[in-house]
């Protein structure tokens, strides 16, 4: 068993890991490494696709350094904070607007890895290829992203990385839920889980993130992260994540 330290660090990478991923399939994409202050930009005019990330010791010049970077980009950003660090750095980001989330974004893991249960009847998980993305797209337009934006976000090239797993959960055949499995130095990162609102409370949620939970086991990987929303917190917890780190996020307060 890792000691809970240990969880720490790997819940930290992978977060970072998945969106140094997707900025590196995403035409306008670009990362920036800033002493220990991790930033990143999708060019997507969505706040939670740009930004910066301090998961270590920081100074308050290197994080307005990685802002500076990122706010001359001239897209919607946001900013992650290790919960412990963020006192000291809170100045940085609420210059530039941008004002602290009222809950703290907690980093869950669940380690060891334990088999997969059987999804719920009328549910089933398929993994998705870059040859056959259309189900996957179809379903985050149905939830309400452009066709645009979903396939500058899910590119055949992002969906065709060794790394990378797509999933689509479908209730009695239709599809409507996603999940993606991110692959990084320790761990396998569990990302983009969503169920569309008709098909909610029905178990789509809970397969999707296991069908991503697999293919970390199947990657050999020890450990599966992942963030959560205060929506599916209780869900998670159930399945057996535990929280290990929490992110203070700064967002504009429209955004908040």
């Amino acid at each position: 068993m890792k000691a809970d330290l240990d969880l720490v660090r790997v819940a930290d990478e992978s977060f970072i890991a998945s969106f140094r991923k997707l900025a590196q399939h995403v035409a306008e994409g670009e990362t920036h490494d800033a002493g220990p202050v991790f930033s990143f930009i999708t060019g997507l005019p969505l706040s939670g696709f740009n930004g910066c990330v301090v998961t270590r010791e920081a100074s308050s010049a290197e994080l307005a350094a990685s802002l500076a970077w990122a706010a001359a980009r001239d897209v919607p950003f946001r900013v992650w904070i290790a919960e412990r660090l963020a006192a000291g750095l809170a100045e940085v980001p609420t210059s530039y607007g941008l004002e602290p989330a009222a809950s703290l974004y907690p980093g869950m893991v669940l380690h060891p890895i334990p088999d997969v249960p059987r999804s719920s009847v009328g549910v089933s998980v398929v993994p998705i290829f870059a040859t056959s993305l259309d189900e996957f797209i179809g379903v985050l337009k149905e939830s309400g992203l452009r066709a645009e934006l979903a396939h500058r976000l899910i590119s055949p090239s992002f969906a065709a990385d060794a790394d990378v797993q797509l999933f689509v959960g479908r209730l009695d055949g239709k599809p409507v839920g996603t999940s993606i499995a991110i692959r990084s130095r320790d761990a396998s990162g569990v990302y983009n889980v969503g169920t569309l609102p008709g098909a909610r409370r029905r178990g789509v949620g809970s397969a999707v993130t296991w069908g991503a939970v697999g293919a970390g086991r199947a990657w050999g990987c020890e450990t599966v992260v992942l963030q959560s929303s205060v929506m599916g917190l209780s869900m998670y917890a159930d399945m057996g994540f535990r929280t290990v780190a929490r992110y203070v996020t700064f967002a504009e307060p429209s955004v908040s």
